[in-house]
């Protein structure tokens, strides 16, 4: 199936200033449905930014975005088709744990199937749970949502490194049925399971075919 078959989130022409500092410089980039898009980048380049650009977080000098190459796209269509996965917590403390999974339309038996130590925790509140724990289940709720695309930014920070190989699984097994985007500081965790690769530098992204993109753009040794 060729790529614009099976639908696309393109960002392009993004421009990002906060007074005289230029975060986003006519950056670009596409993601497709069946795929996942890795975007690396040192801290403080803009990949933060970027994702909440595009969620409507933060709005841009100028932006071109679009879903499928429909003829408008506007953020009320993006909140509703696109999942968005912050390194800050987004559920509610005081809010259990069943009750954000019934809000999501996810099974909890999923959960619990993926960590079973979840299945006493259903009814607690998620400021009862530990930082680690809330992250997992508020990655697991982002990635199983009725959505056509998942941002996640930094899925494997903060958590137990034995979750590492779960949550590489699960993003491989979701993206058959959606478009994942995601970064991390880890990138090796990236670089494991991106079909496609950006690299953020100076406000530009560069598309990355290989390592040697790497050294070349002076993002690793070597």
């Amino acid at each position: 199936m060729e790529e614009d078959e099976r639908g696309k989130l393109l960002i392009d022409s993004l421009q990002l200033d906060f007074g005289k500092t230029t975060v986003l410089q006519c950056a670009y980039m596409t993601a497709y449905k069946g795929k996942v898009t890795g975007v690396l980048g040192r801290n403080g380049t803009g990949k933060s930014c970027l994702f909440k650009c595009i969620m409507g977080g933060i709005r841009p000098q100028n932006k071109f975005i679009r879903l499928n190459d429909e003829e408008r796209t506007d953020y009320g269509h993006i909140g509703l088709r696109v999942k968005y996965l912050p390194q800050e917590h987004f559920i509610p403390r005081g809010m259990t744990v069943g009750r954000a999974f019934e809000l999501y339309g996810v099974d909890y038996n999923k959960m619990i199937a993926f960590a079973p130590a979840y299945e006493d925790y259903k009814n607690m509140k998620f400021k009862e749970l530990s930082g680690g724990e809330q992250r997992i289940a508020e990655l697991f709720l982002v990635l199983n949502a009725d959505a056509e695309f998942c941002i996640l930014d930094e899925p494997f920070s903060n958590i137990a490194p034995c979750y590492d190989e779960k949550i590489r699984n699960l993003i491989l097994e979701q993206k058959a049925t959606k478009g994942i985007i995601i970064t991390d500081h880890i990138y090796e965790e990236i670089i494991k399971v991106a079909d496609d690769l950006y690299l953020l530098r100076d406000g530009y992204t560069h598309q990355v075919h290989s390592r040697e993109d790497l050294v070349r753009l002076e993002y690793i040794r070597g």
